[in-house]
């Protein structure tokens, strides 16, 4: 929607500085050259999503725990300006798959947390074997995001930005073609 690329355009540069100060986040641009995707990538801190913003540099609807929309004002303002997809934790929830679907057909990026959560470890976490039905289901190439050193920067357990360094950047790009010809377990 119109609305959604308009306050990724007025707040792209603002949350570009606050990362680079508050974060010293180093955010690779990703050509895409207009393309649709599902982005997934792995979840260190509150701000990844921005981070993710901050690589696509176009509007990107986030798939966000149904919880996100129980904040009052908080909640209706990101509904209106972001529309997030909400899902439900530990189901599988069709309604957020229909939405995915809608937004892949009108044209828009969607971005996942496959493990739901952000890490406790600094390790990869669990991730559903759901999300392979949904990259299969929504027929887009996938573009992986890997976010370095955002443990360390803030942990989930605390409550400090501390020193250090972050990267973002797109790691692979699956084609269609490509996971097409995987098995589920590859996938």
């Amino acid at each position: 929607r119109l609305r959604h690329r308009i306050v990724t355009a007025l707040l792209l540069w603002p949350f570009a500085i606050y990362t680079r100060l508050k974060y010293r986040a180093d955010i690779s641009r990703f050509d895409h050259q207009g393309r649709q995707f599902l982005v997934v990538m792995n979840h260190q801190t509150a701000w990844d999503q921005f981070f993710i913003s901050l690589a696509f540099w176009r509007p990107v609807y986030y798939i966000a725990s149904e919880d996100l929309f129980s904040k009052g004002w908080i909640s209706r303002v990101l509904e209106w300006a972001v529309a997030p997809i909400p899902i439900k934790k530990s189901t599988n929830d069709s309604r957020a798959v229909r939405l995915c679907r809608k937004v892949a057909l009108e044209g828009g990026r969607i971005a996942i947390f496959p493990e739901g959560n952000r890490t406790y470890s600094g390790c990869t976490e669990y991730i559903k074997p759901s999300l392979e039905q949904l990259v299969r289901f929504l027929r887009l190439p996938v573009a992986i995001v890997h976010i370095e050193g955002g443990y360390g920067v803030k942990p989930r357990w605390s409550d400090v930005i501390r020193r250090g360094r972050m990267r973002a950047y797109v790691s692979e790009v699956i084609e269609m073609e490509e996971y097409a010809a995987m098995s589920s377990e590859e996938l």
